[in-house]
């Protein structure tokens, strides 16, 4: 079934501003769901919103123009698979020179438990523009018998639905929320999930539900963002809420929805990743002149230089509020300060043992420091080193330092990441002799995310300038450049 919506992305108008596309190329961006109805089949639910500037109109009557895109979407399992093409039209437009928002497009894909490689490929229909496939990995866990959580949707809107569709929640028609991210003028967070077999508890009697939201570098809970509900047991129920998050302040957080028995022992939950940008609001910083530091691993450390060294470390772990608080901390004198500071941030990591946190962690820079260092920074500034020690060792390093057209790449691949499977960041040097790799792409929520990031690679060939209106597809054909199968195919 075919379905579009128009929407404002303030998200997406802030990362492109008003700058104008030099060349129609489509800008999707997708969100992937599963949900299950109980007795019946789980589901895979897409949503994929495309920059209506990005796509190419074309009049289909006197003074009215749409957009058409052709969506390709493939699951494979072991020698399974499940095929779907849909073309999707934008919004009727009479003005193509004030385009604005976006269109989406949502499908729904029953599928059996188990896990699935997802390929989607998407063409611009009025200019022929292919897009590179995208993989995704999707994993459907939802049995028959086991208390369980869907994913959670982000959504800024919802209504009764007037004609209920195959994408229709629980009598709602919903507005997904397909890029996480909340701006300053956003003052509501809206979110839905489904809570399945809570009835295999007991026969009757109440469940509890506890959402929060906490931060990604600590898991610490927001203090004033906890709510607690009680449901009574059943087959299905829904949890339909909203956040006022007017005094979140800036940063990476999870959503957390728990599923709780009577006596409130866990019995499973599910998150979801979304970024804020609130200027201006900040958190009480725990009271540091409380924390007390005799006979902890921070009482030896009373160097004022040693000190800053270590505060500036934990720089790519950080929270934005405090890393605002501890740029500031190492331009003082105050050791008292700067110690409670280091124990508190390693005691709210690792609460069990702060000193291994911090022994491991320093570990961990040493080693980007002698692996990744430069000329002009040390390893731990580096794009790199700030990966590493954000989200750890990836599971893949494909290096390419010698590819014929190309300057040198690194592309790393995470099975599993800030909550997100199968991701990527794209490393490039202009010179790998001076080590000086620098982050171009990923599809990490959060990181600076380039889909053109291949014509980056191969300008070696063509100059810096090249790359305007080149459809880095072509890149995938010839000339022996292999970063998109890299990409694509990690090995």
């Amino acid at each position: 079934m075919k379905r579009s919506f128009v929407i404002i992305l303030l998200a997406f108008l802030t990362m492109t501003g008003n700058a104008q596309i030099k060349a129609k190329r489509l800008k999707p961006y997708l969100s992937t769901m599963t949900y299950c109805v109980p007795g019946v089949t789980p589901f895979v639910e897409n949503a994929i919103a495309f920059e209506c500037r990005s796509a190419v109109y074309k009049e289909f009557e006197p003074g009215k123009f749409k957009a058409t895109v052709e969506i390709t979407t493939i699951f494979r399992k072991g020698e399974e698979t499940t095929f779907s093409k849909v073309a999707l039209d934008s919004p009727v437009v009479t003005d193509t020179n004030n385009l604005d928002g976006a269109f989406i497009g949502q499908q729904r894909f029953p599928l059996d438990n188990g896990e699935y490689e997802m390929e989607i490929s998407i063409m611009d229909m009025n200019s022929g523009d292919v897009l590179p496939t995208e993989t995704v990995r999707v994993e459907l866990n939802y049995p028959d018998n086991i208390p369980s959580i869907s994913d959670i949707l982000l959504f800024d809107s919802y209504a009764k639905a007037a004609t209920p569709s195959e994408c229709t929640k629980s009598g709602y028609d919903m507005l997904p929320r397909v890029y996480p991210f909340y701006g300053s003028n956003d003052t509501k967070l809206n979110f839905y999930a489904e809570l399945y077999n809570s009835d295999k508890l007991y026969d009757d009697g109440k469940f509890l539900v506890d959402y929060f939201i906490e931060t990604v570098e600590s898991s610490n809970h927001m203090q004033n963002f906890s709510f607690t509900k009680r449901y009574d047991v059943g087959k299905a129920n829904i949890l339909l809420n909203t956040i006022d998050i007017s005094e979140l302040p800036s940063g990476n957080y999870f959503l957390v929805v728990e599923m709780r028995d009577r006596s409130n022992a866990l019995i499973c939950s599910n998150s979801c990743f979304f970024q804020r940008s609130n200027p201006g609001k900040g958190f009480e910083m725990n009271d540091l002149s409380s924390v007390n530091i005799a006979n902890t691993f921070v009482s030896g450390i009373t160097d004022v230089d040693t000190l800053r060294q270590y505060i500036r470390f934990l720089d790519p772990i950080c929270t934005e509020l405090e890393r605002d608080y501890s740029s500031s901390l190492v331009k003082t004198e105050d050791v008292t300060t700067m110690q409670q500071f280091l124990f508190n941030f390693w005691s709210s990591r690792s609460p069990m043992n702060p000193k291994q946190g911090f022994n491991d962690y320093l570990a961990a820079v040493r080693r980007v420091n002698m692996s990744f260092k430069t000329s002009s920074y040390p390893g731990y500034r580096t794009d790199r080193g700030y990966v590493f020690l954000k989200y750890g060792q990836p599971d893949q390093i494909m290096q390419e330092p010698n590819e014929p057209g190309a300057y040198p790449y690194e592309i790393w691949h995470y099975y599993a990441v800030a909550n997100q499977r199968n991701k990527r960041f794209v490393f490039m040097a202009k010179d790998s002799a001076a080590n000086d790799y620098h982050l171009i792409h990923s599809d990490v929520v959060g990181e600076i995310n380039n889909p053109r990031w291949q014509l980056e690679i191969y300008s070696r060939i063509y100059g810096e300038g090249y790359d305007q209106g080149v459809d880095q597809t072509e890149y995938e054909r010839g000339w022996g450049s292999h970063a998109g199968d890299l990409y694509n195919n990690p090995r």
